[in-house]
């Protein structure tokens, strides 16, 4: 008899996203896309400011060393490629790696897109100017350099321009590298078990490369008076706590036997019930070493 169990086994099989017990978080990762989204194109607190403040006197860089969309690509689209080549590759010989592959992606995808609605978020709440704010205002003849004045005294005409002036804090470059890469970094420490004892160096070291691209995202908007110091900083802190969040939402921590394989899900049964899935999976190299003896027994 072709039972629900049976189905659900084909369906998951067939298209790992469509698993019972991932489809509700990859809704709820859409919809922060959707928040996002819906916070990009509101206007931000705008702050007042003084023309001779000189944190905000340098000039608009109309050529930037890493443009948003090389960013994006840099820190996601590169991080979804090294995952559909080398999850197949790292897992040839285990038949659920397309469970692996379908976690990894879920776990990036929050990690990037939570990183982008909380990043957004702050900025529009915060409102600080951007270091190139001046050059952005193109402020009205006769405003006063001292004393503080507000955007009624820009005559930008290319709002968008101004209005982003007022997005500084915190970087998005550098919450959206440390998220991607950042999390990233974490996916090949515990896919090459780089905290295992006897693990070569050059392990670590692949573990550790993604993590020099995230800080010389951020380096270059300093370097194209984008952001101050300390908003680099700031994005750096949001995209890595959340980049370690959601990594560990799915996966173990990197020092368990199994920490390249991502948190069983669970089953259901005919009645789609959700039930335990049996599995080998233990907390430590010490606890597996105590089931091998164990079993030897």
């Amino acid at each position: 008899m072709y039972s629900l169990r049976t189905a659900h086994h084909h369906v998951a099989k067939a298209a790992p996203l469509l698993h019972k017990a991932y489809f509700m978080d990859w809704v709820f990762v859409f919809l922060l896309l959707g928040g996002f989204i819906i916070l990009t194109n509101m206007n931000p607190f705008f702050n007042l400011f003084t023309l001779d403040d000189p944190s905000i006197q340098h000039p608009y860089a109309t050529t930037e060393r890493v443009p948003s969309i090389v960013g994006v690509i840099y820190t996601t689209v590169v991080s979804v490629g090294i995952l559909v080549v080398f999850t197949p590759f790292l897992h040839r010989k285990n038949p659920a790696w397309a469970h692996v592959l379908n976690v990894s992606l879920l776990s990036l995808a929050l990690s990037v897109i939570l990183t982008e609605f909380i990043t957004e978020m702050l900025k529009n709440m915060i409102g600080r100017l951007r270091p190139d704010f001046i050059a952005r205002c193109m402020p009205a003849p006769g405003t006063p350099l001292h004393g503080l004045v507000g955007i009624e005294v820009c005559t930008n005409p290319n709002l968008q321009v101004l209005y982003d002036g007022f997005r500084s804090t915190p970087s998005g470059h550098s919450s959206n590298g440390w998220a991607g890469f950042g999390w990233l970094a974490a996916w090949v420490a515990g896919q090459l078990k780089v905290f295992h004892p006897g693990t070569e160096l050059f392990r670590a070291f692949l573990a550790l490369l993604p993590l020099f691209g995230a800080a010389l995202i951020g380096i270059s908007r300093i370097e194209d008076f984008r952001h101050h110091v300390t908003d680099i900083i700031f994005g750096a802190v949001i995209g890595a706590l959340v980049a370690w969040f959601s990594y560990r939402k799915y996966f173990p921590h990197l020092g368990t036997a199994n920490c390249n394989m991502p948190f069983p899900p669970p089953a259901f049964n005919d009645s789609g019930i959700e039930t335990v899935v049996e599995t080998d999976y233990y907390d430590s190299l010490d606890e597996m070493e105590a089931a091998k003896r164990g079993y030897s027994d």
